[in-house]
């Protein structure tokens, strides 16, 4: 009697290898996004810090007479804006005598040059004239 021996074939092989190939491509371009976006909501997060940050101070510094635009350089590659201006609610009467007036104030903190990596956060302040 002839005794049969078990075992794969090369074609068997062959696509056992294909399949767990495109398996692991997947697998990686899967764990290469999640890192990516990791990432991003990292930068998104210290933007955010940052920002809050920097409103607080911009904020602590206004006077009646405050406006204008300034900018600089935060911790690594964040950089900040703001803008200081006059502010007029829709049913606000132009010319109207309020002992208080509104101010907008806005600070936007950037971390590179595409549009979407910024975050701005703006407030109204209302100040007393003098």
């Amino acid at each position: 009697m002839k005794c049969r021996q078990r075992g794969f074939t090369l074609l068997e092989v062959l696509v056992a290898f294909l399949i767990l190939s495109l398996s692991m491509a997947v697998l990686l371009r899967i764990v290469s996004q999640s890192l990516g976006s990791l990432d991003r909501a990292e930068q998104y997060q210290v933007a955010l810090q940052l920002a809050e940050s920097k409103l607080v101070e911009v904020l602590a510094q206004l006077r009646w007479d405050s406006r204008g635009e300034h900018q600089g350089r935060l911790s690594g590659r964040y950089r900040w804006k703001s803008e200081v201006e006059r502010f007029q609610f829709d049913n606000q009467e132009p010319g109207g005598q309020y002992g208080v007036m509104p101010w907008r104030v806005q600070v936007t903190v950037s971390w590179g040059s595409r549009p979407n990596e910024q975050l701005s956060l703006s407030t109204i302040r209302l100040m007393r004239e003098q």
